[in-house]
């Protein structure tokens, strides 16, 4: 004969795994601010003072740890490039631009590679049943198949709109002030490779077409 388990043992160590939840992502929040900072003191050099060969290593160097560390969920890309477009001026918007999308192409694609069941298991590890059985189910649908999967099952009206919309959505939460408490525009889109829900070439248009904007802006008024 099976005996229940304690349920105030049971909320004891769901109360647990929530605070270990909860400061693992005070430390995600810190470290993303860290690897910003650690950017713009990279790129907070009197840019003047450096001949023009080093100059260009300099600046080359800095793009490609700006590409990447931005790719990094919580790290606040879209800050760290307005910094730079700001330290550089205008006619290094193209350059910006590029490595504001390249960041968020790799974030994408490592997301494509990362299994759903993990982020299921993680679901259950926190005691939410129905999300953990909604991600598995989700995991042995094919890709293609996912989007009219969550349209079947999923009462909320609100949510049919923003799958058919996704795309549009997914520009306008990119260009939501403070993103980078929910995983920046590296953790977005990493989010977004990982449901499947998303074309690499349609997500690739989609965020060419909302990071474009102040970089345009930059180039235009240099």
């Amino acid at each position: 004969m099976s005996i229940d388990p304690n349920p105030q043992i049971t909320r004891w160590h769901l109360a647990l795994r929530i605070i270990a939840i909860g400061l693992f992502y005070a430390a995600l929040i810190t470290g993303g601010a860290y690897f910003g900072s650690v950017i713009k003191d990279l790129a907070n050099i009197e840019f003047s003072t450096i001949h023009m060969p080093n100059l260009h290593l300099m600046i080359a160097i800095t793009a490609f740890v700006f590409a990447l560390t931005s790719a990094l969920p919580f790290v606040p890309g879209a800050e760290i490039g307005i910094g730079m477009l700001v330290l550089l001026g205008g006619t290094y918007a193209p350059l910006v631009y590029a490595c504001m999308l390249c960041a968020l192409m790799i974030a994408f694609l490592v997301g494509r590679f990362i299994p759903m069941h993990l982020l299921a298991k993680g679901s259950a590890w926190l005691n939410l049943t129905r999300v953990s059985h909604l991600l598995e189910k989700m995991a042995d649908q094919p890709a293609k198949l996912r989007l009219q999967f969550l349209l079947d099952t999923t009462p909320n009206r609100l949510t049919p709109f923003l799958l058919r919309y996704r795309y549009l959505a997914l520009v306008i939460l990119l260009n939501t002030p403070g993103n980078s408490l929910i995983g920046g525009g590296g953790g977005i889109a990493l989010i977004a490779g990982l449901s499947g829900l998303f074309k690499w070439y349609y997500f690739a248009m989609a965020m060419a077409l909302a990071i474009a904007p102040i970089p345009i802006a930059f180039y235009v008024l240099s």
